[in-house]
């Protein structure tokens, strides 16, 4: 992540040597893409206020004292403009090189390259895209990736937590608006708050399920149109439209704020505490 002072963004922008985000097109074309998808649909969405988290910075180029883009103003207008006006992944990706790459983001707008940076840089899951012959067939679909989502003192205080009490992997289905911010912060207990869209049956907590099925339901696939799940994709890359997400994630038995949709397989009862970790997510399609 990048020093959120105007000095250390306007510098991240402009002096930065290597060109880390012509880099990660060149390479990981493919979750570029991905995280692209998500902060388009998470500016799009009429919960933008609250889901559209964290908000970018953005200074503008010419003057490392003016902030174009600024969570204490949030102008979704502009960023939906300035998003509207990507080229996309697919056209970066054959760029003959950073300068070339460069030049079309300019065009297409002064911020779209700071912009970009920023999608990438804000990042905080390690994301790979699996090659066919590793994704899972049920899941029926190509846009298949493995996740670490947690730092490393998160996943070691997770390791002894499972090492005491053991683990399970269970499915986690949210609506494709939230994953901008899930992909960044993780997952939250949204009960009690402006977050909350669905009910609490088992009481207050993060809810997986051992079904996808179920999942799939949470994550609004199908719904206005979109793919489900048996519509194979074969596109390398994705559209709004096709970018309905469920995870595959790894909880600590005793935790007291993470819940299945299967009795046999409930944590306790809900009674959240301070040490607590959310679930860590391990997959997603």
């Amino acid at each position: 992540a990048v020093c959120s002072r105007d000095l250390c963004v306007w510098a991240f922008q402009n002096l930065k040597v290597g060109a880390e985000a012509a880099e990660d097109i060149a390479t990981a074309a493919e979750v570029v893409d991905l995280l692209c998808c998500f902060a388009t649909i998470a500016a799009k969405s009429p919960r933008n206020q609250l889901i559209f988290d964290p908000y970018p910075t953005v200074m503008d180029p010419n003057n490392a004292r003016r902030k174009l883009l600024d969570a204490e103003a949030k102008d979704f207008n502009l960023v939906n403009t300035v998003l509207a006006k990507f080229p996309s992944v697919e056209k970066m990706s054959k760029a003959k090189d950073f300068g070339d790459m460069k030049s079309q983001m300019d065009r297409a707008h002064p911020i779209a390259y700071p912009l970009l940076q920023w999608i990438i840089s804000s990042n905080r899951s390690h994301i790979v895209k699996l090659p066919v012959n590793k994704s899972l067939a049920s899941m029926a679909t190509p846009h298949q990736y493995l996740l670490l989502s947690a730092p490393p003192e998160k996943e070691a205080r997770f390791a002894e937590l499972k090492a005491k009490h053991g683990s399970v992997f269970a499915f986690h289905g949210s609506p494709q608006e939230n994953w901008h911010s899930i992909m960044r912060i993780g997952l939250k207990n949204a009960r009690g708050t402006q977050l909350q869209i669905n009910g609490a049956a088992y009481g207050s907590g993060i809810y997986l399920s051992p079904h996808s099925g179920t999942s799939f339901g949470y994550s609004r696939i199908g719904i206005g149109g979109s793919a489900s799940p048996s519509q194979r994709s074969d596109n390398r890359f994705l559209g709004e439209g096709n970018c309905h997400c469920i995870a595959i994630c790894e909880g600590d038995l005793e935790r007291s704020d993470t819940h299945t949709h299967t009795p046999a397989l409930r944590s306790r009862a809900p009674a959240p505490t301070n040490q607590d970790q959310p679930p860590l997510l391990r997959y997603m399609r």
